[in-house]
């Protein structure tokens, strides 16, 4: 009983620490603009099954905790099933909820055929071609896919690679 609370709790610690960040790794991408003809960034929180509901809480949280702008960069974050991401090409930036590994294949390349960064909860998804995810260890950390990095044509301030670690 005392692990299933512990593991709750650290699932719980991990979430909320991806909502703090996930927008703020997203302003450093330099060419998050590029994907918005309104002006403003989306934020895609991608779910397959039935997690709409898990992926409309962390976007609603999301947008709670940053009431818009991380920085100046105004945004909103979106909930979208995989299917429907398949077919946008205004999403600038996706975070993964827990999925099934056939729907992070099919985010991967996408994600990198349309140059739009993907993060994931599960940092098993870097082997499956995610380009990034946010662990914590001893402290929280960044990972990233270098491969994934050197097969898109992403663009981040190099902030993100000072703090982040490349892993192959």
């Amino acid at each position: 009983m005392i692990g299933f609370l512990s593991a709750g709790a650290e699932d719980s610690l991990l979430l909320n620490t991806h909502i703090r960040m996930i927008p703020k790794i997203m302003a450093l991408d330099t060419q998050v603009l590029s994907h918005s003809s309104s002006g403003k960034v989306i934020l895609g929180v991608v779910y397959d099954d039935n997690r709409k509901n898990s992926a409309k809480k962390v976007a609603d949280e999301i947008n709670a905790d940053y009431d818009g702008y991380v920085g100046t960069l105004p945004f909103v974050a979106i909930a979208i099933s995989v299917e429907e991401l398949m077919l946008r090409h205004d999403i600038a930036f996706v975070y993964l909820l827990e999925m099934r590994n056939s729907s992070v294949r099919r985010v991967a390349p996408w994600g990198i055929l349309n140059s739009v960064p993907t993060f994931s909860y599960n940092s098993e998804n870097l082997d499956l071609g995610i380009l990034g995810a946010i662990a914590i260890e001893r402290s929280t950390v960044i990972y990233l896919n270098k491969n994934v990095l050197k097969e898109g044509k992403f663009r981040f301030n190099d902030t993100l690679f000072q703090i982040a670690r490349l892993v192959v």
